[in-house]
């Protein structure tokens, strides 16, 4: 559960969504362009679909075993949701789904207890973009590690700009590697995420951090001025 006053990540307001726990970065290919093409043709699945059994996927996937739901999609521009939800459809509909309604409703990804207050305020005050936004929600870990090592190497704070440029930058390198990898890199519990962790979060994983703190160097080197 949230701590009170906690923001749910899951759609936080009328600009950002997110789709992860529907199945969305099982894809092998999880690059930002297949991703968006997938997301696209949401709305013509939820009126050709009646059930989730009828929908055939026909790519290859991460995990056999976790489900891609047909119902996902871009419910306006860029931002990801449930076409069959009634806050965007007008009426319930998630009962066509392999989790029905009562389990969506009553479920929040790892991120929302790996990350503090603070740490969520500041990722949905920076991080606008639909994908980058989602791959902070898969690996929550590394989210809390850039923005610690952002702000204390840069002597910057939270909610300063530079901070938003950079925490993009970095979940933009991070993106790249882990579309790149072949592994899972979304999970369902905290306990999975921490036993697989070590194999792509930067926080723990050296291959992965060098080329994203790099990258974070780079850009804040054009930008913020020696202190």
């Amino acid at each position: 559960m949230n701590r009170p006053g906690d923001v749910t990540l899951c759609q936080p307001d009328n600009d950002r969504g997110c789709s992860v726990c529907c199945g969305l970065f099982n894809f092998m290919d999880c690059t930002r362009e297949n991703l968006s093409a997938f997301l696209q043709g949401g709305s013509s699945r939820a009126g050709d679909y009646a059930v989730y059994e009828d929908f055939r996927l026909d790519a290859a996937v991460r995990d056999p075993f976790t489900h891609i739901c047909p119902y996902q999609g871009f419910i306006s521009a860029g931002k990801p949701g449930c076409h069959i939800h009634p806050l965007s459809s007008g009426s319930e509909g998630r009962e066509r789904s392999l989790f029905s309604s009562k389990i969506c409703s009553g479920f929040l990804c790892p991120a929302h207890k790996i990350l503090t207050p603070g740490e969520k305020e500041t990722l949905v005050e920076h991080v606008k973009d639909w994908y980058l936004y989602s791959v902070a929600i898969c690996d929550p870990e590394s989210f809390s590690f850039l923005q610690s090592h952002i702000t204390d190497t840069y002597r910057i704070k939270p909610h300063d700009p530079e901070t938003g440029i950079l925490l993009n930058t970095g979940l933009a390198a991070h993106a790249g590697l882990l579309a790149q990898s072949s592994g899972v890199i979304f999970y369902y519990s905290q306990p999975e995420y921490n036993l697989h962790k070590g194999e792509f979060c930067v926080r723990y994983n050296m291959k992965n951090r060098e080329p994203v703190v790099e990258g974070i160097r780079k850009r804040a080197d054009h930008l913020i001025s020696p202190r």
